[in-house]
C-alpha cells in the first residue's frame, strides 16, 4: 500500500472513531430525544426519507430542496428501516470520515505527507464536522463531496486533463451540486483553473465531457420539476426564500426566518408558497414564489440600501467569527452535552483559520492550487454571506480551508525543526490578524445572539421529550426555559414563548392543576405586560374553570393591546356565551367567520343560534360545518339535540346513530337511543 494510500485510511479510521463514539452517546434518549424522533430540518428529511418508502414523496411538484439528501437517507432507511437509526447514523459517521481521507490526500498532493497528516487529522477533530454527523442533515454528505471534487481538480497526472477525468470532475461536482447547489458558484474558478493552470484551452472533448458530467445529476432531477411538477426549476426553488431570509428588515443574518411565517415553519416547500400566494394575491407557482421572495430582497437592498450593506457586513462578521452559530441548534448546548465534543472545543473555527491564513502564504503552494483554493473559498464565502450564515453552511468553507490550514501546520513544524522563523514571515503576522479579527467578531455579535442562557435550546429540547413521549423530562426542560426567559426576557423570543408557555401550560395542569398553570401564565404577563398572548392564556384557563366574568376582562385586555388578535376575539366570544350574552357573542362568532373562516367561530354560531331558538339557521350552520369537517361530532351532537327539541324525531334518530359512529363512548347518543328505539 502506498504511504497516501495508508494516509488516508488511517486518518479515515481516526475520524470514524470519533464520529462512531459520538453517534453512540447521542443515541441515548434521556440525553438526545432527537435522535429517535427528529425535529427541524432533520424532522423535514426523516419525513420526506419516509415518503420515499411509502410513496408519498416526492409530490408532484418541483423539489423545494435539493434531493440528493433525502434519497441517500431514503436509501438507508430501505436497508435498516426508518426506526434503526443506529446503522443508518453510523452510515453518516462512515461518510462524514471519508472526508478526512480526502482532505489528506489533497493537502499531500500540494506539500507531501506530514501536511497529508495534518489536514487528516485536523479534520478528524474538528468538532463541528463531527457533530453534523450526528443529524439528519446533509451536511457531512456535502462536505465529502466537495473534498472530491477539490481532490480531482488537484490531480496532475498528465499535463492536461483528457476527457475521462474532466468528465469525472463534472460528474462529481453535478453531485454536489444535487446535495446543495451553492457549490454551483465556482463555475468561474473551476473553468478559468482549468483554462489557465491545467492547460484545457480550447480543446471541446474534455469541455464537452466536463458539461456533460456536470450535467448529468442535475438533468433528472430538472425533468422531474419540469414534467411532474410542471415547473420550470433547475434543481430547488428555496434560493428566492432563501436569499430573503437574509435580506429583509427583520433579518439578524443567521436564523431561518421569515416574515409573514410562524415559528413552526419547517423549512419546506407549502409554507413558503401559501404565502407569496397570499402577499401578491393570486396563485404562484413554485418558480413563481421563487422570484417572488428573490424580488422582495432585492427590493429590500434598493429601498434600504444602508440597512442592507449593514446587515451584509454582520453577516461577513458572523461568517469570521470564531464561535459556531446554528439556526436550529445552538452547538455550544449540545457540545456541553457530548463526551466526545467536549474535550475538542479547542478545535473550531478559530484554530482553522489563521493556519489556513498561515497556509496560504507558503510560495510553494503554486499558482493555479492558491488560486484554485483562495478563490474557491472566496466565492463560496460570498455565497454563503449573500443569504445567511450559520454554521452549517460555514462547514464546506471550513473544510476547504483545512487544506492550506495543513500547509500551515507543515510550515510551523518545519520553521521548528530549523528554529528559525517561517517563510515568508509576515505570514505569521498575518495569521495573528486573522485570529484577532476572527476572536473580535465573535465578541461583536455576541457568540449567538440572545441565546447566553441557552433559552432556545431548552425550549427545543423539551419539544424534543414531548414528541418522544417523556413528559417527565419534557417538562424539567421547558422549566429551565422558562426560567432563563424569566431572568433575562428578550423581545426576539416573543414567538418561540408563544409556544412554549401555552405546551408547558398543558403539561403542568395533567399533573399539578390549574393553579400551577395559572401561576406561570401571571409571570409571563408580567414580563410581557404589553402583549395579548398571555391574556389570551390566562383567558383561556379561566373559561375551562367557568370563570367567564374574569377570563372577559383578560380577553378585553389582549384586544385592547392587539385589536385584531383572533385568539382574543374568539375568547371573548365564548365568555359573553357562558355569560348569557348571546346577541353579542353571535356578532362576534359570525365576524369571524367572516375573516378567518374559523371553524370553531361557526360552531359558536350556532350554539348561540339555538339558545335564541333560531332553529333553522342553527340547523344550516351545524350542516355547513358537517360538511365541511364530516367527524365534527360536537357539531352533530348539537344538530341532533336540535331536532329533538323541535319534535323531529326521525331525524334526531338519524343524527344520534351517526354520532356514535364518529363517537362511540357518547353516553348521551346511548342512552336517547335506548329510550327512542322503534
Amino acid at each position: 500500500m502506498t504511504r497516501p494510500l495508508r494516509t488516508f485510511f488511517s486518518v479515515v479510521a481516526l475520524a470514524f472513531i470519533l464520529r462512531a463514539l459520538h453517534v453512540l452517546s447521542l443515541a441515548d434518549p434521556a440525553l438526545n430525544p432527537f435522535f429517535g424522533h427528529p425535529l427541524t430540518d432533520a424532522g423535514v428529511h426523516d419525513a420526506w426519507a419516509r415518503g420515499l418508502l411509502d410513496g408519498s414523496w416526492p409530490p408532484a411538484a418541483p423539489f423545494f430542496r435539493a434531493p440528493l439528501y433525502p434519497y441517500f437517507l431514503g436509501g438507508l432507511y430501505a436497508i435498516f428501516g426508518p426506526e434503526n437509526r443506529l446503522p443508518v447514523q453510523l452510515v453518516h459517521a462512515v461518510v462524514s470520515a471519508l472526508g478526512a481521507g480526502l482532505a489528506a490526500l489533497c493537502a499531500g498532493r500540494i506539500w507531501g505527507s506530514r501536511a497529508a497528516w495534518a489536514a487528516g487529522i485536523v479534520f478528524a477533530v474538528f468538532w463541528p464536522g463531527i457533530h453534523y454527523s450526528g443529524e439528519l442533515l446533509a451536511a457531512s454528505l456535502t462536505v465529502t463531496l466537495d473534498l472530491w471534487l477539490i481532490w480531482l481538480l488537484l490531480r496532475e497526472d498528465d499535463a492536461v486533463p483528457g476527457w475521462q477525468t474532466t468528465g469525472g470532475i463534472g460528474l462529481v461536482w453535478g453531485l454536489s451540486a444535487v446535495a446543495r447547489p451553492t457549490i454551483l458558484a465556482l463555475i468561474p474558478i473551476i473553468v478559468w483553473y482549468l483554462a489557465r493552470h491545467r492547460g484545457l484551452g480550447r480543446a471541446p472533448a474534455p469541455w464537452l465531457a466536463l458539461a456533460a458530467g456536470l450535467l448529468l445529476p442535475i438533468l433528472p432531477v430538472t425533468v422531474h420539476n419540469v414534467v411532474r411538477g410542471g415547473d420550470t426549476v433547475i434543481i430547488a426553488s428555496q434560493a428566492g426564500v432563501n436569499f430573503y431570509v437574509g435580506n429583509n428588515p427583520l433579518s439578524d443574518g443567521q436564523t431561518a426566518f421569515v416574515p409573514g411565517l410562524t415559528a413552526g415553519w419547517r423549512g419546506d416547500g407549502p409554507g413558503s408558497l401559501d404565502l407569496a400566494c397570499r402577499e401578491t394575491g393570486r396563485e404562484l407557482s413554485p418558480a413563481g414564489a421563487d422570484r417572488h421572495f428573490m424580488r422582495k430582497g432585492l427590493g429590500y437592498w434598493l429601498h434600504d440600501t444602508g440597512d442592507a450593506v449593514a446587515l451584509t457586513f454582520r453577516k461577513a462578521g458572523l461568517l469570521l467569527a470564531a464561535g459556531e452559530r446554528s439556526n436550529n441548534k445552538n452547538l455550544d448546548f449540545w457540545r456541553g452535552r457530548s463526551r466526545v465534543l467536549r474535550p475538542l472545543a479547542w478545535a473550531g473555527w478559530a484554530l482553522l483559520l489563521p493556519l489556513a491564513a498561515l497556509g496560504f502564504c507558503r510560495r510553494d503552494i503554486g499558482a493555479g492550487r492558491r488560486f484554485l483554493l483562495l478563490g474557491s473559498v472566496a466565492i463560496y464565502s460570498v455565497a454563503v454571506v449573500a443569504f445567511f450564515v450559520n454554521a452549517r453552511y460555514r462547514l464546506p468553507v471550513a473544510a476547504l480551508l483545512i487544506v492550506p490550514a495543513a500547509g500551515g501546520i507543515d510550515m510551523l513544524l518545519k520553521s521548528l525543526r530549523n528554529r528559525s522563523l517561517p517563510r515568508p514571515a509576515w505570514g505569521l503576522a498575518l495569521a495573528a490578524i486573522v485570529l484577532a479579527g476572527s476572536l473580535a467578531a465573535d465578541r461583536i455579535g455576541s457568540h449567538n445572539p440572545g441565546d447566553e442562557d441557552f433559552f432556545s435550546s431548552w425550549k427545543l429540547l423539551g419539544d424534543g421529550y414531548l414528541a418522544a413521549g417523556d413528559v417527565g423530562l419534557a417538562k424539567q426542560a421547558y422549566r429551565q426555559a422558562v426560567a432563563a426567559d424569566l431572568a433575562d426576557p428578550r423581545s426576539h423570543r416573543i414567538v418561540a414563548e408563544d409556544e412554549l408557555y401555552p405546551r408547558f401550560g398543558a403539561l403542568l395542569n395533567q399533573e399539578e392543576g390549574p393553579a400551577a398553570v395559572r401561576d406561570l401564565y401571571s409571570r409571563w404577563l408580567r414580563i410581557r405586560p404589553n402583549r395579548a398572548a398571555p391574556r389570551v392564556a390566562l383567558g383561556d384557563l379561566l373559561l375551562q374553570a367557568g370563570e367567564a366574568a374574569s377570563a372577559l376582562e383578560y380577553f378585553t385586555g389582549a384586544l385592547a393591546v392587539s385589536p385584531d388578535d383572533p385568539g382574543a376575539a374568539m375568547g371573548r366570544a365564548w365568555a359573553l356565551y357562558q355569560m348569557g350574552d348571546e346577541q353579542e357573542a353571535l356578532a362576534i362568532f359570525r365576524r369571524l367567520e367572516k375573516t378567518s373562516g374559523d371553524i370553531r367561530a361557526s360552531f359558536g354560531s350556532g350554539l348561540c343560534l339555538i339558545r335564541l331558538e333560531r332553529w333553522g339557521e342553527a340547523e344550516s350552520t351545524f350542516r355547513r360545518i358537517m360538511k365541511v369537517q364530516p367527524d365534527y361530532w360536537q357539531a352533530l351532537g348539537n344538530l341532533a339535540g336540535l331536532y329533538e327539541r323541535t319534535g323531529r324525531i326521525a331525524e334526531a334518530r338519524d343524527a344520534y346513530r351517526r354520532l356514535l359512529r364518529i363517537n362511540p363512548g357518547d353516553a348521551r347518543a346511548t342512552q336517547w337511543l335506548e329510550n327512542h328505539r322503534s
